[in-house]
């Protein structure tokens, strides 16, 4: 890939990436460079310092929780936008009082909504590593069949599924989830990206 698409592609995946998280989720700067470089991509703090910056101007409210187990979160999402990252008006940004997690209380997490299955009666394949596998069943729960393969990988069959939430938890899991088919889906979800990516033309 070029160097400006590569820049263009960063930054979606670091907006996906804040997208899953919220005071009791965090994300460490280290956790992000992973992530990003699971793509191809080299980026060092400074770039996504800058990233987080023009996400805030975009009305991404990008917090960071101190302490041992600190990191970064999405305290609030552009206006018309909604998911589960999205937090209450009165939790504590930069490290307060209220970034403590209460015991008991359950992490946030995405889950596969109904209304992105699309066809019922067809079914979609994915090939997802098993370093992924809580996380996987965590967000398709009992609508998907999982089959674990002994290299380290597991598929997960499910109704076939089309959307942006969908797509956004896709960007999240990296190369960590793939999908082997219909062919049709993989092709949406490289036009999802593809559209995204013209959103910070320029950026």
């Amino acid at each position: 890939m070029a160097k400006s698409h590569n820049q263009k592609i960063k930054i979606l995946i670091l907006a996906e990436i804040l997208k899953s998280t919220d005071v009791h989720k965090v994300v460490t700067m280290q956790e992000i460079l992973d992530r990003i470089g699971q793509y191809g991509i080299s980026a060092e703090r400074k770039s996504i310092y800058d990233d987080m910056e023009a996400l805030r101007d975009f009305g991404y409210d990008i917090q960071y929780k101190r302490g041992r187990t600190g990191g970064y979160y999405l305290n609030s999402r552009p206006a018309g936008e909604t998911g589960s990252s999205e937090m209450p008006s009165d939790t504590a940004p930069e490290g307060g009082t209220g970034s403590e997690e209460t015991p008991g209380q359950e992490t946030a997490a995405w889950r596969l909504s109904r209304k992105e299955i699309c066809d019922p009666d067809r079914n979609m394949k994915l090939l997802c590593t098993q370093a992924r596998e809580r996380e996987i069943r965590e967000y398709f729960g009992e609508m998907a069949e999982y089959k674990v393969k002994t290299e380290g990988y597991l598929t997960v069959t499910v109704p076939r599924i089309q959307g942006p939430e969908f797509f956004g938890w896709l960007t999240v899991m990296g190369k960590d989830v793939r999908i082997v088919k219909p062919t049709k889906t993989a092709a949406a979800y490289r036009d999802y990206l593809k559209i995204l990516a013209r959103e910070y033309k320029g950026v």
